[in-house]
């Protein structure tokens, strides 16, 4: 099954740099966040904040170093909806180069705080991003 990605462009600030200018490791974390902020936003109308969902798993291989003055394109996809559980895979790139990889397992959690099922009008949003082909097709949470 093929999916849509999505993608979302950040801004390398002085902030992000460390000592030796380039943008430290912790940020390229933060990179991935703004990412899938704006993916919550725009593909399930809600705000991380507002999200019943935590991060299980945060995996990154980083690449190459990201210099001052660029723009980062963070690219999200294949998105992997298990029972309870949502897997995002992400590439960062710089011109064009990929300087990270990551992937972020986040649990859905209902009002007493244990996982339940992602429901249903979240899964028909994810579903043009949804690659559950990927692996093995279990719930990428293990829950």
């Amino acid at each position: 099954m093929s999916h849509r990605t999505y993608t979302h462009d950040v801004e390398v600030q002085y902030r992000d740099l460390d000592t030796r200018q380039h943008v430290n490791h912790v940020v390229y974390a933060a990179y991935v966040e703004q990412a899938k902020g704006r993916f919550f936003l725009d593909v399930l109308g809600t705000s991380l904040a507002d999200a019943p969902t935590v991060v299980r798993t945060l995996e990154m291989d980083y690449l190459a170093p990201i210099d001052p003055d660029r723009s980062v394109l963070v690219s999200l996809g294949p998105v992997v909806v298990g029972e309870s559980s949502l897997r995002i895979e992400y590439e960062l790139s710089v011109e064009g180069s990929v300087v990270a990889t990551a992937r972020t397992v986040s649990v859905y959690l209902g009002e007493d705080g244990r996982p339940e099922p992602i429901p249903a009008d979240w899964r028909e949003r994810l579903a043009p991003y949804d690659d559950s082909d990927v692996g093995t097709g279990a719930d990428p949470s293990g829950l």
